[in-house]
């Protein structure tokens, strides 16, 4: 057997990754040995903590040998970052005090090698048995990104109609409470469902008391279901979750097998990955919608993958009536928000150079609530018109379109008559400005 096989097999899949324009992040887990404790005994007092459960990351041996370990993976197998699960231990002291300026994050933060490549904190912990995220203020020196553990929360509340609009609004435009601190939206990492706890699929099939802290809805029955209005209101809702999650500001994160419906049943089962599910009718329809939106992103960078928050006087918020929406009213289940395409000069804010030149302006639409709004889409000057690109409600293939359609007003030859969408409950919706003529 060659013994050398795993690793030169690592190294092909990262240089095959690369000529593709992938990159590879590489998920580690520092704060925790394995099972056997594979360091007790050489010295407890220096590699671990009191518990003997967690490293001392910040002993200067162990701060070492965690650096080493980074910075092999980076010569050896030219991975492009990491992602470092349950970062939040990583700020501990010797004596398991917090540390304002822990000096291993620090050190990963200046190191000539290190410094360059993609971090992420991730401050969700694999030993916590109820699998709770912490709030944590991470010291990222403007170079750690981090996964967004509210905006899982915040999102998933809307969508099952038990958020506040503030805090959805805040989410969608970059989470400027955390990230408003000298980083900016690019570093938030967005995620709805991860590799712990329920899959998307999960989310809107149960909602027990064994799940309440997974913040799910089950649609009106627990579990599997034959009853078609249950399985038509939980696809709107996997697609109003994908939906939300890119045309938020930063980095959108899938789980992987939530796009052709892997199910781990309410917790009680993981299996390995079925690659036929992706040919299953539910896998092809998702794969197209989250192909489809990802070409919107990378067509409109100038708004949803932007280095920069965008500006308040770029947008307008709406409730159904065009009236300011009530923020903190729980029982405000519709929200909108047009963004005023920027000038060309604005656009440098963009992480990647949009595709072709804007000047359009977008309507998103959000309506968690179980009954239809008759929404007022803001009105445009002479010589343009709204074009619809997505409605959740709408049945497969028609309810995203790269062509879109246009929605014009009732009476199209009045130019100030406003245009009147119906949204379907539990919907969302995505219109772009175009020219009349085109």
């Amino acid at each position: 057997m060659d013994m050398y096989g795993p690793s030169n097999s690592m190294k092909e899949m990262v240089k095959r990754l690369h000529s593709e324009g992938v990159e590879v992040l590489l998920e580690v887990v520092f704060t925790h040995t394995a099972d056997s404790g594979a360091l007790h005994g050489i010295d407890d007092r220096c590699y671990y903590l009191d518990s003997k459960s967690y490293l001392n990351c910040n002993f200067p041996v162990v701060q070492e040998l965690v650096l080493e370990s980074l910075r092999y993976w980076v010569t050896e197998y030219h991975v492009d970052g990491f992602c470092f699960i349950n970062a939040s231990s990583l700020l501990r002291g010797v004596h398991g005090e917090h540390l304002s300026r822990p000096p291993l994050v620090e050190a990963i933060s200046f190191d000539p090698l290190l410094a360059g490549r993609k971090l992420i904190a991730d401050c969700w912990d694999p030993h916590d048995v109820k699998m709770i995220p912490k709030e944590v203020r991470f010291p990222h020196w403007k170079r750690w990104g981090e996964v967004n553990t509210r905006y899982c929360r915040n999102v998933r509340n809307f969508v099952r109609g038990r958020g506040l609009l503030s805090d959805l609004a805040t989410r969608i435009c970059g989470s400027g409470d955390v990230f408003t601190d000298g980083r900016g939206p690019a570093f938030s990492f967005n995620y709805v469902s991860r590799n712990s706890g329920l899959s998307l699929v999960d989310l809107v099939s149960f909602s027990g008391p064994e799940v309440a802290s997974e913040l799910s809805w089950n649609c009106g029955e627990e579990g599997a279901t034959n009853k078609s209005a249950v399985l038509q209101t939980r696809l709107k809702q996997i697609r109003n979750f994908l939906f939300i999650q890119y045309v938020s500001l930063g980095v959108p994160v899938l789980n992987m097998g939530d796009e052709c419906g892997v199910s781990t049943r309410g917790l009680t089962s993981r299996k390995p990955f079925d690659w036929n599910m992706l040919a299953s009718a539910f896998g092809v329809q998702i794969t197209q919608f989250i192909s489809f939106m990802t070409s919107v992103r990378a067509r409109r960078s100038d708004v949803f993958q932007r280095r920069n928050f965008l500006k308040p006087e770029n947008i307008v918020w709406y409730a159904n009536d065009q009236t300011t929406p009530k923020w903190e009213d729980p029982g405000s289940k519709f929200l909108a928000l047009e963004i005023k395409a920027e000038t060309e000069e604005e656009t440098t804010a963009s992480l990647v150079e949009p595709t072709e030149p804007k000047n359009n302006d977008l309507f998103i639409g959000y309506n968690a609530s179980d009954q239809p709004e008759n929404v007022i889409l803001p009105s445009l000057p002479s010589g343009r018109k709204w074009r619809r690109l997505v409605d959740t409600a709408l049945p497969f293939p028609g309810f995203f379109s790269v062509e879109g359609e246009t929605v014009v007003a009732e009476e199209e030859e009045e130019m100030s008559q406003p245009v009147m969408y119906e949204m379907k409950p539990y919907s969302c919706t995505l219109f772009e400005t175009i020219n009349a003529t085109a």
